[in-house]
């Protein structure tokens, strides 16, 4: 289709929309398509007229903004004075009417949404949209429209915690008020000041909750909200399939102390059902409405159009938006990338290439053949990592052509430079292999999603899965239209699809309930099981005379499993109370932190009991073979403490090279080159999963709990004060945050190498200034971005 033909057809979609005989939805994809089409097109004054005309018509004048900053940048922004007609006013006077301040500029739909909320009323929203559509954004304008006092924004992630940290205190974002920020749930009295932002995930949010802080909320945002309902999404890492009670109770317990308080709930795609449906189920509904917050559905409006396209199967040349690729003889999945990143390359396009399992990740990575690339401008970091990690990590390799792997089980710190490589327009890492983790609120530059197969590990993928995974393909103010292009040709019937309904399982009787949800449940919605274990719980706590406010604290454990750590506590020998007391003694105190294995093997067997995880169940119950007295996991654990992430990965390496000789060896053959790479992949997301999954997600509350216990047995045994106590805290903060002081623990969060955080945790001085000297050419870069964040 030729210019002239291209331009009628808008003009004639235009003039549908007008007679209201099509939505504005639709004519957005098309006015996408049109301006995509023109952008690398030469371009006079009365086109100038028109596209602005187009783009303020469709709400956008955003496309217009791009078109000559971008791809057009020879022309001038202004419209010549005598070429200006009443339309051009008019597209003038509108786009004026969407600036915030002299920054910021919203789309229509972002308007319509940001007009809804005032002064003069409560304002509670929840808003399901595209991932284009710029719900982040529109929450930092509604903060600096209504000028709330105490704010609380929550995150699914700490990687979008610190983002969001990051653009704040870099002042992408201006307030104007001046807000302190605070990202750690601990925060001492003299830190809170007249206007205060917590950037929370929601377990933190539900620690600063137990902390009881006199502060009134003013207004809570929750992001990613349909994780309160774990059926919505597949479950695939052990923590995604938990996450729903953090979110529930967070929401629970935050609306029930903050009733005042203004909610701006989002997230994408969610599915809302009409009553009339047969398949409606009314508890999401219910929950809204006990709380007051009306329903926005946005989901039709893709700010930035994609298109999908399935490959599957075929063996000719196509031509996808313009670009043709050649298939022929290319039959295998192998041949079939190959051929697509090297056509997207050549048009300095970048690609993400989703896949299923991480097996597919590394081997799609090492796969494509992209040699002989000038890596300058991230050698710094490529030393880095050869230095501190085995240079057979698939993870190095694809670097060194071009592409970055992101993962679950890749250090954060390491993602979140993949992640810049990527999004930086000089870069050459042009491609990112992912799983899922590169939908959890990732922000990218992608312009193409190249979907590997529809399944997310061993499940096939649910439409919520594949639109969020289509959705990442294009970004708003980098590119008009997005490309997603499937070798699973399932991929496309499944975008197609309606998904399920998002339902709330505390709103809904027939819904099976767990102790831990009994709490967070209405009466009304409670079965006959439920309002009597309320009651059996109710009864054994006032016969231990514990406290509710101790019950409540670490709430994603029942109230059941913490009394049960307790009765086991108070059952404890005289010498197991003296064993755990020698742990706490030596954490505190040792000069090097490490455990006493007679101490921390008797928080193990008093843990287990209530342990759902089994992973953790089985390093627990299984014991070492040289001392069968004791877990594998206090040596697994001691040796982390002592040694590290690397301490774990050659204990790992060793285990698993071991392994692999002895079957060599049956087989008289010897271990391979790539074998000794599948080896090093192997040591690598086995030390990944225990530290990041085991360590620092399920360990950590499971110890949490035996820690409120103890300190509130102990200071009823030996009538102290609760925080005379001294209990393992210092070895769960370890464990969450790898880190000690406030400042480390923000550079921990920010996603830094460990020596920045050993700075930040020096004892001294001098130490700090030793640490600072030792920092390596990337370590130092890294140290002058997060100074100006933390100091």
């Amino acid at each position: 289709m030729d210019r002239q033909s291209r331009t009628l057809d808008v003009v004639r979609e235009l003039n549908l929309y007008q007679k209201s005989e099509i939505k504005q939805h639709t004519l957005l994809k098309k006015v996408c398509e049109y301006f995509d089409y023109i952008k690398n097109q030469k371009i006079d004054s009365s086109d100038q007229r028109f596209l602005l005309y187009l783009s303020c018509k469709v709400g956008v004048p955003h496309y217009y903004d791009l078109l000559l900053k971008k791809f057009n940048t020879d022309l001038n922004h202004k419209i010549d004075d005598e070429s200006i007609g009443l339309d051009t006013i008019s597209s003038l006077l509108y786009e004026s009417s969407l600036y915030t301040d002299e920054n910021s500029k919203l789309h229509q739909y972002q308007k319509d949404i940001l007009d809804l909320f005032e002064t003069t009323k409560q304002n509670r929203y929840f808003l399901s949209a595209s991932t284009s559509f710029g719900k982040t954004h529109l929450v930092y304008e509604i903060i600096k429209k209504i000028t709330y006092k105490n704010i609380v924004l929550i995150f699914p992630s700490i990687s979008l915690l610190t983002e969001n940290l990051a653009r704040i205190k870099e002042r992408k974002i201006q307030f104007r008020t001046n807000y302190a920020i605070h990202t750690l749930s601990d925060i001492k009295e003299i830190e809170l000041k007249e206007n205060n932002i917590f950037i929370f995930t929601p377990e933190r949010f539900l620690s600063f909750l137990d902390k009881s802080y006199k502060i009134s909320i003013d207004f809570i945002f929750v992001d990613e909200i349909y994780k309160i309902d774990n059926g919505y999404i597949i479950d695939n890492e052990v923590q995604e399939n938990e996450r729903d009670v953090a979110y529930r109770m967070s929401l629970f317990y935050g609306l029930e102390r903050y009733k005042e308080a203004d909610i701006f709930l989002a997230g994408p795609y969610i599915e809302i059902f009409n009553p009339l449906d047969p398949n409606y189920n009314p508890s999401f509904d219910l929950f809204l409405q006990a709380f007051g917050i009306t329903k926005l559905l946005r989901n039709e409006y893709e700010i930035v159009k994609v298109s999908k396209n399935n490959i599957e199967g075929l063996n000719k040349k196509i031509v996808i938006d313009d670009i043709e690729f050649n298939l022929k003889g290319k039959n295998t999945k192998k041949a079939k990338i190959q051929e697509l990143l090297n056509k997207v390359l050549s048009k300095k396009e970048n690609a993400i290439i989703y896949c299923s399992k991480l097996d597919d990740v590394e081997r799609v990575a090492k796969d494509f053949n992209n040699q002989h690339l000038k890596t300058n401008d991230y050698q710094s970091f490529l030393t880095h990592l050869k230095t501190n990690f085995d240079s057979k990590w698939i993870v190095i390799q694809a670097l060194e052509k071009g592409i970055g792997i992101h993962h679950g089980m890749v250090p954060k710190y390491i993602q979140k430079e993949i992640i810049d490589l990527f999004n930086r327009e000089t870069s050459i890492v042009n491609i990112l292999v992912s799983t899922t983790t590169i939908t959890e609120g990732v922000n990218t530059t992608a312009k193409n999603m190249i979907v590997y197969r529809s399944a997310k590990g061993t499940k096939n993928l649910l439409p919520f899965d594949a639109k969020n995974i289509a959705g990442r393909a294009g970004r708003f103010m980098e590119h008009y239209t997005g490309r997603v292009i499937t070798l699973d040709k399932r991929f496309i019937n499944v975008v197609k699809e309606i998904g399920q309904q998002i339902t709330h399982k505390n709103y809904d009787i027939n819904a099976p309930k767990k102790e831990i949800d009994d709490d967070i449940t209405p009466p009304e919605y409670l079965d006959d099981r439920s309002k009597r274990r309320l009651q059996e719980i109710e009864q054994l706590r006032k016969a231990r005379d514990i406290p509710e406010h101790i019950l409540k604290q670490f709430k994603v454990i029942s109230k059941g499993d913490k009394i049960k750590v307790y009765d086991q506590i108070k059952l404890l020998s005289t010498t197991s109370h003296n064993d755990i007391k020698n742990l706490i003694s030596c954490l505190n105190y040792c000069s090097q932190m490490s455990l006493k294995k007679e101490g921390f093997q008797v928080i193990l067997n008093i843990i287990i009991s209530i342990v759902e995880n089994e992973k953790l169940k089985y390093l627990i119950e299984t014991k070492s073979k040289k001392n069968p007295s004791y877990s594998i996991l206090f040596y697994s654990l001691n040796n982390y403490l002592l040694s590290g992430f690397n301490g774990i990965y050659k204990y790992n390496l060793e285990n698993e090279t071991k392994l692999a000789t002895e079957n060599a060896e049956e087989k008289n053959k010897e271990i391979d080159e790539k074998a000794k790479e599948r080896l090093v992949n192997t040591a690598m997301r086995k030390t990944s999963r225990l530290i990041y999954n085991i360590f620092k997600y399920q360990l950590v509350k499971y110890l949490g709990v035996f820690n409120l216990m103890y300190k509130f047995y102990i200071s009823q045994h030996e009538k102290l004060e609760f925080e005379e106590v001294s209990g393992i805290d210092i070895l769960l903060t370890k464990l969450e945050y790898n880190a000690f002081s406030d400042k480390a623990k923000i550079a921990s969060d920010y996603g830094v190498p460990q020596n920045i955080v050993n700075f930040y945790d020096a004892k001294t001085e001098d130490e700090g200034i030793k640490i600072k000297n030792n920092l390596d050419p990337y370590e130092k870069i890294i140290f002058e971005k997060i100074s100006t964040l933390i100091d």
